[in-house]
């Protein structure tokens, strides 16, 4: 598919990875919708990128706010390419200890904002781009769930987290063989350790320090490295169905 002129979504499009995904686009002179609640950080993007973007506040959590904001992009494009499910949470507990249980609460909004969270969006975007199916076109529209490695092999703390994004990696495929008859794509990508602000914290701790020495390529991962992999899905029109590790090659022992 081709990226310019396209019209692109980003969930947690103000912050992080999911910033650098839509900075990238931009720069690639695509029209970027910025779906975050960071309503400050959001306004500053679509500030600095007049014209290039559009900032909508959007709780993915709750239905209606989804299906709102997926009235507005119609409204304002008409149609949607490309969305990319880069909003979530971390967390990490201990499912029990001499002390204590792993919080359900915690559990319940993990899932409800990673999983839950992307798969309305997902839903409200694949009918976006079905209203506007092409027969004749090669890709009517890319479908980019972020996961993260954990979903494959996660540490120990990351019972929630984890499975959330295991759930992700989990629905992708089952996505794309619903949506292939309308050619629409549907890929997840897992990144592995990937400076961001919500990381940097953890990534400074002892044992994730001596992790990142042990990678094969002795570094950690930049957003940027994520963005370049969202182009990529985007522009390779039989790339389907596939969760690709952008990890530098580490695989995480027990810590």
């Amino acid at each position: 598919m081709k990226i310019e002129g396209s019209t692109v979504l980003v969930t947690g499009g103000a912050y992080g990875i999911g910033l650098a995904i839509t900075e990238w686009f931009i720069n690639l002179k695509a029209f970027v919708f910025i779906c975050d609640l960071q309503e400050d950080k959001g306004k500053e993007v679509e500030t600095l990128y007049k014209g290039s973007a559009k900032y909508i506040k959007c709780d993915i959590t709750k239905e209606e706010a989804v299906k709102d904001m997926f009235d507005q992009i119609k409204q304002l494009k008409g149609k949607l390419d490309t969305v990319v499910n880069s909003a979530g949470i971390a967390y990490a507990e201990l499912l029990a200890t001499t002390k204590n249980v792993h919080k359900s609460e915690m559990f319940k909004k993990v899932f409800e904002i990673n999983t839950f969270g992307s798969f309305l969006v997902s839903k409200y975007a694949a009918k976006l781009m079905i209203d506007n199916f092409n027969k004749d076109s090669d890709c009517n529209g890319n479908i980019i769930l972020i996961a993260s490695i954990a979903g494959l092999e996660g540490q120990r703390g990351q019972t929630a987290y984890s499975a959330s994004k295991a759930a992700i990696i989990g629905m992708a495929l089952p996505m794309a063989r619903d949506l292939g008859k309308f050619k629409i794509r549907v890929n997840t990508i897992a990144p592995g350790i990937i400076v961001t602000p919500m990381t940097k914290g953890i990534l400074e701790t002892g044992p994730m320090k001596a992790i990142v020495s042990q990678t094969p390529l002795g570094t950690t991962g930049k957003p940027e490295n994520i963005a370049q992999t969202v182009e990529f899905i985007v522009k390779n029109d039989f790339l389907n169905g596939e969760c690709l590790r952008i990890d530098g090659g580490v695989r995480f022992p027990q810590f």
